[in-house]
């Protein structure tokens, strides 16, 4: 089982991570420009215990920027109910991600983690994904699987993912009262 310690060593990956640092958007990211490994992953943790907060998920989920992984983000359960689960992300995905996308993948994510706490045995992207939902739109998952998919050289079903998209107010006979 991996650590919480980060697995950052090579020097191509700490300039990638200075880049990164210097270059997110205003918003989670771009309050601190510290030029470290370590001050992106403090971010990324306190975006994974926001979430954990608006999904009600109690297990520690420890975050860590991984040179490769081939699921891009991923998380795993710990081998021993007492150990945190660990959420590895790709260290070039990150790259490719603006702040509410790495909100929306990190929420999937942690979609995984309810999921394995509540009903172990119903593991599927779209739970997971319902699961997200509760915190981040649709859309910003949406994003996330195209980047997903451009990478990888696919195409997937969003229905299969995200289940189908709602119908809008109006279309469902619910227009808005006009003398309100």
């Amino acid at each position: 089982m991996r650590s919480g310690c980060s697995i950052l060593r090579n020097s191509a990956l700490l300039v990638l991570l200075g880049f990164l640092s210097s270059s997110f958007t205003p918003g989670v990211f771009g309050a601190e420009r510290e030029n470290a490994p370590a001050a992106i992953e403090r971010k990324l943790q306190s975006v994974v215990d926001e979430l954990k907060s608006k999904l009600l998920i109690a297990p520690a989920v420890v975050v860590s920027i991984v040179p490769s992984n081939a699921l891009m983000m991923s998380v795993e359960a710990p081998e021993d109910s007492k150990q945190a689960f660990s959420l590895t992300i790709d260290a070039s995905f990150l790259e490719t991600l603006s702040d509410d996308e790495i909100e929306a993948a990190i929420a999937h994510e942690l979609g995984h983690v309810w999921i394995f706490t509540h009903h172990p045995f119903l593991q599927t992207e779209e739970l997971a994904n319902q699961i997200a939902m509760r915190a981040v739109s649709r859309a910003s998952l949406e994003r996330v699987y195209a980047k997903v998919w451009q990478r990888g050289g696919t195409k997937g079903d969003l229905v299969r993912f995200l289940g189908a998209e709602p119908a809008p107010a109006s279309a469902a006979g619910l227009a808005p009262d006009a003398t309100r």
